[in-house]
């Protein structure tokens, strides 16, 4: 069903939706809910608006029903993490695209549709800065390097800030985006403008890269001889000492950790849960706190 004049301003978000329909429905059910949400809260309400808003609402419905007891739906911390990593897996693939220097037409749109992934984790309340500021960064990125190769120039790697600050490092542990990503970008006068200043690069924390931690053995009974020639690993009883823990960082990294194992992406998995532990303060350093 077209979407009615009124109601442009959601397209970005069904095309999102359509598109992922079959690859990821879950992410595909909260774009086009997100929509649905901005339609009701921000559109003029008319007769071709409340059919459509109908015929969207009851669609929506039927795709809660066919993915029945799937904790991403019923689930918001889990939703949140599924959203969250599927648009930082698409945030960060444009990014390292962009900063080997080989940023194209399809750059410029998956940096746009990450900037639409992102936002729609505005479905479970208000988002903090740094995906705030992702979602600015990527906005401009698709402007800039649209502008860029429609005057026949390289688009600049990354934002002209990288040259005052140390670059973002590049995250190449996350599998590969979807890539059929084909809507037009809806770019505005004004951010085509020659004025348009670079937002603050968001900053991208990379997995703590750590070596594998074997774990600790199970109890041995004071009666039983010890026959492994292999010392034994103890837990000290000293107390530990005084950390500053990021605990909602360390809360994130084991949000996207969930997140990784529903694809079975077990090394990203082990790579956020590493972060988390680093974020509590145990790492490789300090044996992990044993």
């Amino acid at each position: 069903m077209e979407i009615p004049s009124d109601l442009k301003f959601i397209t970005p978000y069904i095309q999102r939706g359509q598109e992922l329909l079959q690859r990821d429905p879950v992410v595909a059910y909260y774009a086009q809910y997100y929509a649905a949400k901005l339609a009701i809260n921000k559109g003029s309400r008319t007769k071709e608006t409340n059919v459509y808003l109908s015929h969207l609402l009851d669609s929506l419905e039927n795709q809660k029903k066919s993915m029945g007891d799937n904790e991403a739906i019923t689930n918001d911390l889990v939703g949140y993490a599924h959203i969250e990593n599927f648009a930082l897996k698409i945030f960060l693939n444009a990014d390292n695209e962009d900063r080997a220097g080989k940023a194209s037409k399809k750059t410029a749109k998956t940096f746009l549709a990450a900037s639409i992934f992102l936002e729609l984790l505005k479905t479970f309340g208000e988002i903090d800065a740094e995906t705030e500021a992702k979602i600015k960064y990527a906005k401009w990125k698709a402007t800039d390097i649209t502008k860029a190769l429609r005057e026949g120039r390289q688009p600049q790697v990354g934002s002209p800030l990288d040259q005052q600050q140390e670059s973002i490092p590049s995250v190449s542990e996350f599998p590969s985006p979807p890539s059929n990503f084909t809507a037009p970008l809806p770019l505005t006068p004004n951010e085509e403008a020659d004025t348009v200043q670079p937002p603050s690069v968001p900053t991208v924390t990379a997995p703590t890269s750590a070596a594998t931690v074997a774990p600790a053995p199970a109890p041995i009974p004071d009666s039983l001889p010890v026959t492994s020639a292999e010392p034994a690993i103890t837990v000290s009883d000293a107390p530990l000492p005084t950390i500053n823990a990021n605990v909602p960082s360390a809360q994130k990294h084991a949000k996207w950790a969930i997140s990784a194992l529903e694809y079975d992406d077990v090394k990203t998995a082990r790579n956020e849960l590493l972060a988390a532990l680093n974020d509590l303060g145990f790492n490789h350093k300090n044996n992990f706190g044993y």
